[in-house]
C-alpha cells in the first residue's frame, strides 16, 4: 500500500518532463506518513481505553478487532515509508471506519449506561481528519456524514433503554463540524498543491522558452556580424591586397578604410545594443533617444521623443526592454511613417510612470499575441511578466485610426 494516486488531474499537462509532474504524487505521500503516524496515535487510544475502561464482555473479541486495527495501522505505516502499488482512496477510510465502529459496539462503549469511555464518541472525530490527508474534499466529506451517523446510531441503539438524545445530537452535529472543518482544509491543501504544479509546470514550460530565445539571439548576433562587420573587414582586407600589387594604391587603400569604418560603425551598434552602457551612463531619458533615433534609421520613419521626467527608479531597465523590444517590432512589422515614444507620470497617478510608443503602422492582428506565443515567441510576453512583476500594468490596442499603442505603467520606487 501507498498514498492513493487520486490527485486532480492538471487542466494544462507539463510541456517538458520534469519535477513538476511529481509534485502531487510526492505531496500525497507525505501527506501519507503523517496520516499513518496519527493512525497510530489511534491505535494506542484504543489500547488505554482497553486497559482503563475494560470490557465486561466479549473481551477476547474486542482484543482481536484491537489487534486487526493495529496490523492495518501497522501495514499503512509500512506502506508510507516504501513504495507499493497504491489501493483505491476510499478504501482507507472506510476500514478506518468499519474496524473502529466494530471495535466500539463490541467493546460496549456504545451501550455503557454510565458513559465512562470518552472513545466511543471522540474516536469518530478522528475519521473525516484521517480522510482529509488524502486532499479529497468529497471523500472527506462522505467519511465524517458517514463517522457521524455511526457515533448517533451506534449510541442511539445502544442507549435505547435509558436515551440521552440531547448529548447524542450534540455530539453528533460536533462530529459534522469537525468533518466541515476537514473538507475545507482538504479543499485549500488540494487547490495549494494543484497551484504548486501549475506554476512548476509553467517554469519549466517558460525555462525552455527562455533557452530558445537565448538560441534565436545568438543567431541573429552570428547572423548581424557575419552579414555585416565580417563582410566589411574582408572587403577591407581584399582592398588591402589589391593595394600591395598595384601602382597607385590610394583608392584601395581608402575602399578599405571605407571599408573597416563600416565595419567598426556596425559592431559598436552591436555592442550598444548587447550592453546599453548609455543607460547605465546617461539615464533612462538619453538610452531612449538612442534607441529612437537607431530605430528611425533603419525603419525610415519619423520618430519623436517626449518625456517629462528623467528617470523611473529601479524601473529604468525594465522599461528600457521594452522600449527596445516595441522598437524592434516596429521596425520589422509595423510599416509606420511616425513613431511617437513618450515617458511621463501617470495622468491619474502621478506617483507611477507612464511609458506609451505609439505608431501609424498596419496595427496588431486580432490574436496575433497569443499565435505568436504559441509559436514560442515570447519577447512581449517576457517583458509583460517583468513589468507586472514590479507591479506595473501592460497594454497593447490598435488606434482607432490605424497603428498601435503600447502603454507600460510601473510604479516609481
Amino acid at each position: 500500500m501507498t498514498p492513493p494516486d487520486a490527485f486532480p488531474p492538471s487542466e494544462h499537462p507539463p510541456a517538458t518532463p520534469g519535477n513538476a509532474a511529481q509534485t502531487p504524487a510526492l505531496h500525497l505521500q507525505r501527506s501519507f506518513k503523517w496520516q499513518a503516524l496519527l493512525r497510530l496515535a489511534i491505535v494506542l487510544a484504543c489500547i488505554t481505553d482497553l486497559a482503563v475502561f475494560p470490557p465486561s464482555e466479549q473481551l477476547p473479541l474486542s482484543i482481536a478487532l484491537a489487534a486487526a486495527y493495529t496490523l492495518w495501522t501497522l501495514a499503512t505505516l509500512w506502506a508510507a515509508f516504501t513504495s507499493r502499488p497504491p489501493l483505491p482512496s476510499w478504501i482507507y477510510p472506510l476500514t478506518d471506519l468499519t474496524l473502529l465502529t466494530t471495535l466500539m459496539a463490541v467493546s460496549g462503549n456504545f451501550s455503557d449506561p454510565n458513559w465512562s469511555s470518552p472513545l466511543s464518541a471522540d474516536i469518530f472525530l478522528f475519521i473525516p481528519v484521517l480522510a482529509s490527508f488524502q486532499m479529497r474534499p468529497v471523500l472527506t466529506a462522505v467519511s465524517g456524514i458517514l463517522a457521524a451517523a455511526c457515533y448517533a446510531l451506534g449510541t442511539g441503539l445502544g442507549h435505547l433503554e435509558h436515551p440521552y438524545w440531547h448529548y447524542t445530537a450534540v455530539h453528533t452535529l460536533f462530529i459534522l463540524v469537525v468533518c466541515a472543518g476537514c473538507v475545507l482544509l482538504s479543499d485549500v491543501q488540494q487547490h495549494r498543491v494543484q497551484s504548486i504544479r501549475e506554476l512548476a509546470e509553467h517554469r519549466l514550460w517558460l525555462l525552455d522558452r527562455i533557452m530558445a530565445t537565448e538560441e534565436t539571439e545568438q543567431r541573429k548576433i552570428a547572423e548581424t556580424l557575419h552579414d555585416g562587420a565580417l563582410q566589411n573587414i574582408l572587403a577591407a582586407r581584399h582592398f588591402i591586397d589589391e593595394a600591395v600589387t598595384t601602382p597607385q594604391p590610394t583608392d584601395a587603400l581608402q575602399r578599405a578604410d571605407e571599408a573597416l569604418t563600416q565595419a567598426s560603425r556596425q559592431l559598436r551598434t552591436s555592442v550598444r545594443t548587447l550592453h546599453p552602457e548609455v543607460l547605465t551612463t546617461g539615464g533612462l531619458v538619453p538610452a531612449l533617444q538612442h534607441l529612437t533615433e537607431q530605430a528611425s534609421e533603419r525603419g525610415k520613419f519619423h520618430a519623436e521623443i517626449h518625456t517629462s521626467i528623467t528617470t523611473a527608479g529601479t524601473a529604468d531597465r525594465p522599461l528600457f526592454w521594452l522600449a527596445r523590444e516595441i522598437l524592434e517590432n516596429v521596425v520589422k512589422h509595423a510599416h509606420a511613417k511616425n513613431v511617437t515614444v513618450t515617458l511621463q507620470p501617470h495622468d491619474h497617478n502621478p506617483e507611477n510612470i507612464q511609458l506609451t510608443i505609439t505608431d501609424d503602422g498596419i496595427g496588431i492582428p486580432q490574436n496575433a499575441l497569443t499565435r505568436s506565443l504559441a509559436s514560442g515567441h515570447i519577447g512581449l510576453a517576457s517583458h509583460r511578466a517583468r513589468i507586472e512583476g514590479i507591479g506595473g500594468t501592460f497594454t497593447i490596442r490598435n488606434n482607432t485610426t490605424g497603428g498601435t499603442t503600447v502603454e507600460a505603467v510601473v510604479p516609481q520606487t
